[in-house]
């Protein structure tokens, strides 16, 4: 009962997310498409025609690895402070903390969901299916999922005790999106410093995106499946650990 209780609330969350995001916006949902398609175009743009980035069907390539980071630096950034902000829900009401990351996800999610549909639609001459490919997605999809989850939860927690998280976050963002290779293929980076993108989780679940989208390598999709499932075991871990040691503090301190 409890567990359909909290997935009740975690949908009536999630409408009420979807229906507050664009209310009394001249575009409304199309923000969920303008958005993505604003920030691919001008990156498209500067790294293909300015930079000069020699990469076979570069659109597909940064697809792949632009809106899969939209959605991990979105939720992060957007859940980080989250337990602190929605203070009054959470003393007020039987909310599970975690039901508010839950419902944030599933909100960004489809922010996230739409467009990349949309742009595969668009982009569909260049896209060269595999059928395991196809196949790899929605699991690319689950892991990418889960494993954002997992870390949001466990800065969330922080951010109660540590109200410098939040900062720290958003520095940390700005740099890994140059960092991990989204806009670049990984070849670029000099061989002395490519163990830095092996032990990049971002780039874990990102490689695997590339591989099912523009270049399908059964060998590079199964490495990008197990080392993302590595580090999002890790991360369930932490999440479990940091909940149960902060837990009894955490209304506390919100």
């Amino acid at each position: 009962m409890e567990l359909k209780k909290q997935l009740t609330v975690v949908s009536t969350l999630t409408l009420a997310e979807l229906k507050s995001r664009y209310r009394n916006t001249f575009a409304g949902l199309f923000w969920v498409m303008i958005n993505p398609l604003i920030l691919f175009s001008v990156h498209g743009l500067i790294f293909k025609y300015i930079l000069k980035i020699n990469v076979d069907k570069y659109y597909i390539f940064l697809l792949s690895g632009l809106l899969p980071w939209i959605f991990m630096s979105s939720m992060l950034t957007q859940t980080v402070n989250i337990f602190v902000t929605k203070r009054e829900s959470l003393l007020s009401f039987q909310i599970h903390p975690f039901s508010l990351i839950i419902s944030s996800a599933i909100d960004i999610f489809i922010n996230f969901f739409i467009p990349f549909i949309f742009l595969c639609f668009l982009l569909n001459d260049e896209l060269s299916f595999n059928l395991y490919g196809l196949l790899s997605l929605p699991l690319l999809l689950i892991l990418m999922f889960i494993g954002t989850v997992s870390v949001a939860i466990s800065l969330a927690i922080l951010q109660v005790f540590f109200r410098d998280i939040e900062y720290i976050l958003n520095f940390f963002v700005n740099i890994m999106f140059f960092l991990t290779p989204i806009f670049y293929p990984r070849h670029l980076i000099p061989a002395p410093y490519q163990y830095l993108v092996d032990i990049n989780p971002f780039y874990a679940i990102i490689r695997g995106f590339k591989s099912a989208l523009w270049e399908f390598e059964l060998e590079e999709t199964l490495t990008s499946i197990v080392d993302s499932s590595l580090f999002i075991i890790a991360f369930v871990i932490l999440a479990t650990i940091l909940w149960k040691r902060f837990r009894n503090e955490l209304y506390l301190n919100i």
